[in-house]
């Protein structure tokens, strides 16, 4: 949490010190009762979580990253992202502070729950500015939680917000540290620098066999193949076992009869008016005005809403975010244009006016039986891709190789290689037919091994690999890389030429000539720069910038230039500062920043030590449920 304020806060012109709640959805939450098992995945403390309880915080995470990506974001990128240890981390945070809080025998009201609702702008309508109910709705849709569960969660982080807020200083960074940190910043140095190229190394060298010979034998990690593997593989894609299957219509009749309660049946829906405010007299005087005529639009504009905005459409009991205004709207009796007295919600007192009443429907038999025929066809398929697993499971439990028992099932082995890990063959050719997933798989087994029935994860269907040989790295005879021994040679010469012309420079230098004066023999003029700790060119890189910036005054310093294989020459010859170019005002917003970087230091660093003091306890077998062996 603290890691996505400081993050949130980068280019900031103020330190604000939010939680940010909804973003923290998939990140933290309030372990239940039931959790508190002996098998737990993760315990901390008193407090315990089931590794179906992180999968659910983990999915969230997950639906999250895609909706702020705006594209798909895969179980590997999950895990390259480093999201599985971000989910555990963040739910051991939480269990800690949460204790913490208990300890402390601290508690949030409901009314400071109902206070932040209507003040965070998160649920706020943009355009009336006011706390807007159909925007809280979206956000638990979203996250996939309750009112009640919201509810909880909010008070959760609102605890744990005092729990910091009183740990933070909350003011600028010391003057001095500041100060030292914004004249690093505005650090300049006048250089002059001078760019080594090949050509100015001197006219290269031809290669003899001897010295190609000698270059073979010095390198011979350069010219060793990779080792190499060769294996089966058996793919078995759901689509291969659909072909020529059909269903009784008595099945799909009872598929329906089954399903027809629990699916099929759309429970009654109605169309509300709802309005929620802060106080109890106003509610009521609302009420007054409805009873009285007042249509709902007009209520709804006098507080600079539209009837859009108030109004949720064929909405059911369950939907309905407060279970005390779902009580009250769906009482039985109630018609269009019904007014109810006003509830006490969890957000307020809340006016509701019925606008429409559907009566329960059932989808009848003719209108899903295609629906119900493809969805039976699918199960059918993969009881059959399953059946055909466990024929080739039952033969390879007999001691049958991989290609063996598929042809026992019907089925037949690719012969994938030899390919290295990157999947080329020896020829530097890809490979035909490679497949990611299996050629990992086939690098993660010994020889002779078969690997289980591992599942795409498209959860299309499964695939088998058996690894068939090893081929191991080996050194490629002269005559094979005789060409890229002397590509490699040439490079090599050149290179040492270089670097020979730099000390030769240097070396001058430091006998009392100039750079220009050293440069003159080669007819070049170094060139005179002011650069700050940023600049870099196609000469000075990253690298050499740093190197120039840690050098004194007077100093030469060399590295690689930004393209090519060329060197560079660089010279400090004035040290500066641009202090006077930040204002007044921006050393403040400076200051303020390195006071907030300094807070989340030590809040991280409190949060480490809750953690350690109430204890940690993970179990890796409950976890891998999860995250698979990856994790």
């Amino acid at each position: 949490m603290l890691n996505l304020v400081r993050d949130k806060l980068k280019g900031a012109v103020a330190w604000i010190f939010v939680i940010l709640l909804i973003g923290a959805f998939a990140l933290f939450g309030v372990p239940e009762v039931s959790q508190l098992t002996g098998n737990a995945a993760v315990s901390v403390g008193k407090e315990s979580y089931s590794a179906q309880y992180i999968q659910t915080e983990y999915n969230r995470a997950m639906d999250r990253r895609r909706r702020e990506s705006g594209s798909q974001f895969t179980q590997v990128d999950a895990i390259a992202s480093g999201l599985p240890d971000q989910v555990i981390s963040s739910i051991i945070s939480t269990g800690a502070m949460k204790q913490l809080g208990e300890s402390m025998r601290l508690s949030i009201p409901r009314e400071m729950v109902s206070a932040y609702l209507r003040e965070n702008e998160s649920f706020q309508n943009r355009a009336t500015g006011q706390f807007d109910e159909t925007v809280l709705r979206s956000i638990l849709q979203l996250n996939g939680i309750t009112a009640t569960e919201f509810e909880r969660r909010i008070a959760q982080d609102l605890m744990r917000n005092e729990l910091l807020n009183a740990l933070s200083a909350g003011g600028p960074a010391p003057a001095p540290l500041s100060e030292a940190i914004l004249l690093r910043n505005t650090e300049r140095r006048r250089i002059s620098y001078l760019i080594v190229t090949a050509e100015m190394a001197g006219i290269a060298a031809e290669p003899t066999p001897d010295d190609l010979q000698s270059y073979y034998e010095q390198h011979p990690a350069a010219f060793t193949a990779p080792e190499y593997r060769t294996y089966h593989l058996l793919e078995l894609r759901a689509d291969d076992f659909r072909e020529g299957q059909s269903v009784p219509e008595e099945e799909i009749r009872r598929l329906y009869d089954i399903n027809k309660a629990r699916v099929y049946d759309v429970p009654e829906t109605r169309t509300v008016y709802q309005i929620t405010l802060d106080s109890q007299v106003d509610a009521q005087a609302i009420v007054a005005s409805l009873r009285q005529g007042v249509p709902f639009e007009n209520i709804a504009t006098e507080r600079g809403r539209t009837l859009e905005a108030v109004t949720f459409s064929d909405i059911q009991k369950s939907q309905m975010l407060d279970p005390a205004v779902a009580e009250a709207a769906f009482q039985a009796g109630l018609g269009e244009g019904s007014i109810i007295d006003p509830v006490q919600s969890l957000f307020g007192w809340t006016v509701v006016q019925i606008a429409n009443v559907n009566a329960p429907q059932t989808k009848l038999y003719e209108e899903v039986r295609d629906e119900l025929e493809a969805e039976f066809l699918a199960n059918d398929t993969r009881r059959a891709m399953l059946n055909a697993i466990d024929q080739i499971e039952e033969e390879r439990d007999i001691g049958a190789a991989l290609e063996v028992a598929a042809d026992v099932a019907g089925l037949k082995v690719e012969t994938i290689g030899p390919t290295d890990q990157f999947g080329l063959t020896p020829g530097g050719e890809a490979a035909q037919n490679i497949s990611d997933y299996a050629l990992a798989e086939a690098f993660r087994l010994e020889e002779g091994e078969e690997s289980e029935a591992l599942e795409f994860e498209e959860t299309d269907g499964y695939y088998l690999v058996s690894l068939q040989e090893i081929t191991e790295p080996a050194l490629k005879s002269y005559d094979v890389v005789r060409d890229e021994v002397d590509r490699l040679w040439r490079e090599q010469e050149r290179t040492t030429r270089i670097a020979n012309t730099v000390s030769n420079i240097r070396e001058a230098v430091q006998n009392g000539a100039s750079l220009a004066e050293a440069a003159d023999p080669f007819n070049r003029t170094p060139i005179e720069l002011l650069i700050d700790r940023q600049f870099e060119n196609e000469a000075i890189s990253y690298l050499l910038n740093d190197r120039i910036f840690s050098a004194k005054l007077s100093d030469l310093v060399s590295g690689p230039a930004s393209l090519g294989d060329s060197q560079v020459i660089a010279e400090i010859h004035e040290i500066g500062f641009a202090r006077n170019s930040v204002s007044p005002a921006e050393v403040d917003i400076f200051r303020q920043y390195i006071g907030y970087q300094l807070d989340q230091e030590m809040l991280e660093a409190f949060i480490t030590e809750v953690r350690d003091e109430y204890g940690v306890k993970i179990n890796r077998a409950q976890l891998d449920l999860v995250f698979g062996e990856i994790q």
